[in-house]
């Protein structure tokens, strides 16, 4: 069950890159598949911060992939008629203090396909190398990665991971990243991520912000 007051949502600059360089494409391309993607990321953020969404699996260890046990992916569907072609990787973590929001750190958005592997992106990001298991991800189980599973299983998993990071004091977000704000997507032009009137910007200014 989703917390009442949702999530705070934190995000780096590598994730601000990551969504700018999503922006740029569809400013190159208006009106093309591009724009079309654009809003994906902002969409699954706004329900990621409402606890709407709870991503679509959770991730494991796999030696000379990393360790990412902590982490979940969530996919990203431009097309409705085909399959995700981005992944979205966060990692649930508790409130900074008693009484805050559960946070939701935002890591990486990549492509699905191709050599530009979106977990090799976040174990660098970490700063876990690809070939070493992290001895205190041991208490998120051992489950291999991409298992399969009912959706009714997949969200047990996740819940039961979102618990354990919750209470897990050692489950600390990234030094480098802050609160954001995102406003809800209109019409076909750029999404606003942010705190800034510029579009298409992940900053760290505070979260949550007003969605019209």
């Amino acid at each position: 069950m989703s917390p009442p007051g949702g999530y705070l949502l934190l995000g780096n600059p590598d994730f601000d890159l990551d969504y700018r360089r999503i922006d740029a494409a569809a400013s190159r391309n208006p009106g093309g598949p591009e724009s079309v993607l654009r809003r994906c990321p902002v969409r699954e953020m706004l329900d990621l911060a409402s606890g709407k969404s709870i991503g679509h699996h959770a991730l494991g260890y796999d030696a000379g992939k990393g360790d990412l046990r902590d982490c979940v992916t969530a996919y990203l569907q431009s097309d409705p008629q085909r399959s995700a072609d981005y992944r979205l990787v966060f990692r649930e973590i508790g409130a900074e203090k008693p009484g805050g929001l559960p946070r939701r750190e935002l890591l990486a958005v990549k492509p699905r396909q191709g050599a530009n592997n979106v977990y090799a992106h976040v174990c660098a990001r970490l700063r876990r190398h690809p070939g070493d298991r992290q001895p205190g991800l041991d208490r998120f189980g051992d489950r291999a990665p991409g298992a399969g599973g009912s959706e009714a299983a997949r969200r047990a998993e996740l819940e039961a991971k979102r618990a354990i990071a919750h209470a897990w004091a050692g489950q600390r977000p990234l030094v480098s990243s802050r609160p954001i704000g995102i406003a809800r997507p209109r019409g076909p032009g750029p999404s606003r991520v942010g705190g800034e009137r510029r579009p298409g910007r992940v900053v760290g200014t505070g979260w949550p912000e007003r969605v019209n």
